[in-house]
Order: structure tokens, then sequence, then C-alpha cells
């Protein structure tokens, strides 16, 4: 915590703030906190700004269902951001996604004192782009545009020379997250990712590029957006799912997002969206779904280190803290005030010791040719598909991955009776394979279905199978043929 000392000369008293100190080892680039710069208090903004929302009286009264260690503090006091860094630094958080509303706005004054802070403590600052009034495509793009010129020459800004499927160069790039990614803002009109794509490639086009990170959970969001990879932000459960991370390619980037709980009563009365902390099993819960999926996280998100309205907070909050003369604060119980630091230290940690080569999913090549004008393949057992890639498509076939286990290829009806041949060629992992797997084609009446499986390692290719079925039952239901299934199994042979 800041300690304010005071020395006094001969005529006059000087107060001095000492900072935290800049302990430990390095914090990991590969671990990003989302950061709320927007709170306010007399002394340093001139008025409340954040905590008296929803009718409270800070500083004693706040808009949150816990209380802060550091007390209602201001976002652009250096001591208070010092330690916040010094903290953050300590759990092995090596950068911040900033939340910010748009130029000039109060989260873009206070980048200076979060770079500075950022410089000190080894941490570096990158931006949650929030869904403000008439933000549009066009604006997002202006907004990153002004966000290297105003300070993307400071050592703190955040910096990758990782690459992408949509963001191929080598130079240092900065990070930004695209929260509501669907809805450009509150009075616009829900977008597909498509909405998105010109801006993604005129981003990417900069000197300095960028790696954008949308918030919508499917991997469609990456070809059809051009967005380099995809967060959740929270997932109001105990144990959440994170098997979109299954859906994305592998050149793009998988960042989850985990959350300690959720609660917001103090500013909406309702509790229907809680979710509980479980003294720390939930936050625990989060990290082991997140690094569940088979597939590496390119980073992991907290959510969040500071967001007090909503209660996903891992800053130090008081323990028995009195709002009013009938209710206290929530804490963290026996965790104590410092609790979710220490654990996302344990956890980190954790993270970064995995061996993901021995985790990782061979690859395969698989190739669906038809005449038929649809098909629908399936795994029903054996493992799990993760990670398509779309290596080609017939022009006149439509293609989907309806749930993630399957894919359905199908083409205009006039082209299945003239027999016309269509064809999508994937590679995919299959996670966790056992011997056989068992795949299923359901197709209509016309034409015949071929698979053909590859193995890829490395360079070398290994045939693994070929089914071709062009059968149909006669039975009949409701005076229709039915589709009768045709199942074949794939030995997958010696790893």
């Amino acid at each position: 915590m800041p300690v304010a000392t005071t020395e006094t000369a001969a005529s006059s008293t000087t107060t001095t703030t000492t900072l935290p100190p800049v302990e430990g080892p390095d914090p990991s680039p590969r671990i990003v906190a989302f950061y709320y710069p927007w709170y306010g208090t007399p002394e340093f903004d001139g008025k409340w700004i954040a905590w008296e929302g929803a009718g409270a009286s800070p500083p004693r009264d706040i808009s949150s269902d816990y209380y802060p260690t550091l007390g209602a503090y201001s976002s652009v006091d250096p001591a208070v951001v010092a330690q916040h860094f010094a903290w953050l630094r300590a759990a092995g958080v090596g950068v911040v996604a900033s939340s910010w509303w748009g130029i000039g706005t109060p989260e873009d004054r206070a980048v200076p004192v979060l770079l500075e802070a950022g410089e000190r403590y080894g941490i570096q600052v990158a931006f949650h782009i929030e869904p403000y009034d008439a933000r549009t495509s066009k604006s997002v793009a202006d907004d990153i545009a002004y966000l290297y010129e105003r300070y993307g020459d400071h050592p703190a800004f955040f910096r990758s020379t990782d690459t992408t499927r949509w963001s191929t160069g080598d130079q240092p790039k900065g990070l930004f997250f695209l929260w509501s990614s669907s809805l450009p803002h509150d009075l616009a009109d829900f977008v597909d990712a498509d909405y998105w794509r010109d801006t993604m490639d005129q981003i990417h086009a900069l000197p300095d590029g960028g790696l954008v990170i949308a918030d919508t959970p499917s991997g469609n969001w990456i070809d059809g957006g051009h967005f380099d990879g995809l967060y959740n932000y929270a997932t109001l459960e105990e144990s959440p799912s994170f098997d979109w991370a299954r859906t994305l390619p592998p050149d793009a980037w998988y960042i989850p997002s985990v959350i300690p709980g959720f609660s917001a009563k103090r500013i909406t009365g309702a509790s229907s969206a809680d979710t509980e902390r479980n003294g720390g099993a939930t936050y625990a819960q989060q990290w082991a779904a997140a690094l569940g999926t088979g597939i590496e996280p390119r980073m992991v998100s907290i959510t969040s280190f500071n967001e007090w309205h909503e209660g996903t907070q891992i800053e130090p909050a008081k323990s028995g803290q009195p709002r009013n003369d009938t209710h206290d604060y929530d804490d963290y119980g026996d965790l104590g005030p410092d609790g979710y630091l220490e654990m996302t230290g344990d956890l980190v940690a954790g993270f970064l010791a995995t061996d993901w080569e021995q985790i990782a999913a061979p690859r395969v090549r698989l190739v669906v040719e038809t005449t038929s004008d649809w098909t629908v393949l399936a795994m029903e057992s054996g493992g799990l598909w993760v990670q398509p890639v779309t290596v080609s498509l017939s022009d006149t076939a439509e293609f989907s991955f309806p749930d993630g286990q399957s894919l359905a290829l199908s083409q205009p009806i006039d082209d299945a009776l003239a027999a016309k041949p269509i064809e999508v060629v994937l590679e995919l992992g299959i996670l966790d394979p056992v011997d056989p797997l068992r795949f299923r084609i359901d197709r209509g009446h016309i034409g015949y279905t071929k698979v053909t499986l590859t193995g890829l390692d490395g360079e070398t290719e290994t045939p693994l199978g070929t089914a071709l079925w062009n059968g149909i039952s006669d039975e009949l239901v409701n005076g229709e043929a039915e589709h009768n299934p045709y199942w074949f199994d794939v030995e997958l042979g010696e790893p």
C-alpha cells in the first residue's frame, strides 16, 4: 500500500509519497487483466465518479457489493495506480487491458498514468474498446490509429511480433479487445462478423498493424470478420464451458476469460445474474475449464482486476467493512483481503508450467466429396474435432459446422440432379483420439458421398481410410423414404 511520509524543513513542510517497491520476477505477458480507470474523487477529479452510482453516497457508501482496501479512490492518483500495478506484478499479471470509451474521455485521460506505472512495474498496457455512443467500424479504425499516435511510443504500450491468420506481419503490434462486437453501440442494430472485415483489413494494413480480439465466442468470426482471436469476457457459471476454443483455427488467438464471481446487487437490486465465489472455488473452476479444452491459450484474461460494480474484481477488498448501521459489505471470507491475488499467482504458475506439446491434438486432412444436394458428416465417437481450417471449397457449395462436431455440405438441387460433384477439404485436429474413430454420414436421396481421411505429421502423410456411400432405405416414413445413415470406422494405427 502507498505510504505517505512527512519531512519538515526549517520553514516548510513537504509531503512525499513512497511508491511500492518493484519486487519479484517479471510478470508474464501471457496473463492479461481487464482494468477499469473510470473512478474519481473530489480531490483528484473535482467530484465523485463511478462510486456514486445507484444512489450511493461515497466515500463510505459506494456502488458495489464490496469495498476496496484502498477506499474509494481516483484512477488518476499515481499512488493508487502504482499500488495496483505492484499487486498485479506480484500476481504474475504482465498486461492490463484498460477500459477505453473513446477519444478525450476520462478513461482516455487516465492512460498516461497507467503507462507510467506500467513502465515502473514491468506491465504493458493494451486497450479494451467499449461500445461508446456512435461507435462504428470506421470509428474503431480511427480509434486505433489515434491510440498509436497518442501513446504508441511509450515503452509500456503493449507490442507483440506474433502473427495470426489475418495479421501476418512481424512488426511489433498493439493489442485491442473489442467488447460487444455484435452490437457496435446501444442504438445500433446487431451485426454479423463481416461488418468488421474491411475495418480489420484496414487495421492490419497500418504500419504498426494490430491484433484485434472479438468477444463473440464462435470460430466463424475469425474468417468472417478477419479478427485475430476471440475472448469471452465473462461466463456467469461456476464451471463454465470453453468448448468454443475448439472452433478456432490454430493460427487464431484463444484468450479465455475467467471470473472469481459476479455480484451486482448494489447497482441492480437483483441477484439473478450472481455467480457465487464459493471461497475461491469458482475462480479455480473457471481456470480449470479454460485450460481444459485441449487448446493452448495464447493468453488468459482475468475479469477483472477492479470492476467493483459487477463484483468481478480480484483487487483486495476490506473484510467486515460496514456500509450503514444494518448492512456490511461482502468480503472474500476465509481467503482474506489479498486472497485472490495469491490465488492468481498460483494459477498463473500452473498455466505457465503446462506442457502443451503433450496435449496437442494430432491433425488430419478430411476430404468430403458428394453429388448429393446435402450431406452431413459427424464424428460419433473416438475423439473431438478441434481447430478446423478450410483448405478449399467448391464454388457452388455451402458449408458449415453446425455444432462443432459435424459438418454440413450442400449444393443447389439442380446441380445434384445433374450429378455435379462438390468438395470441401479440411485440416483439423482430433483431440484425445481413441481407435477406432466412428463417423456417420447422412445425405439426401441423390448421388453419393465419399469421405477420405489422411493423417498429417509434419511433412509425412498417412492414408487412414476412405468411405463411399450411395445407398438409401426403401422404408417409407410419413410417405417419404427415410434417410438411412451410414456408419464407418477409421483405425488410427500406432501413434
